[in-house]
C-alpha cells in the first residue's frame, strides 16, 4: 500500500509548511496531536531538503 500522508509531530515544523501553502489535517496517535499533510512531489522535495528524517514519517492512515 502506498504511503500518501506525511506526518509531523512538531507544530513549528507544521506551521512552516502551512506558511508555504501546504494544507494539513489534524491526526492523533496515542492522544498526541499530529499534523498530516498529503504527499506531493513539491512537499517531499521541501522536507527532504529542509527537515531531518526524524522530523516526519510517511503513513497511509488517519486516526481520529
Amino acid at each position: 500500500m502506498e504511503k500518501n500522508l506525511i506526518k509531523i509531530f512538531n507544530p513549528k515544523k507544521a506551521q512552516e509548511l502551512a506558511d508555504l501553502g501546504f494544507r494539513y489535517t489534524l491526526d492523533s496517535i496515542n492522544g498526541q496531536s499530529i499534523y498530516a499533510f498529503f504527499v506531493s512531489e513539491e512537499l517531499l522535495n521541501y522536507i527532504n531538503s529542509n527537515f531531518d528524517s526524524k522530523d516526519f514519517f510517511l503513513d497511509n492512515m488517519l486516526h481520529f
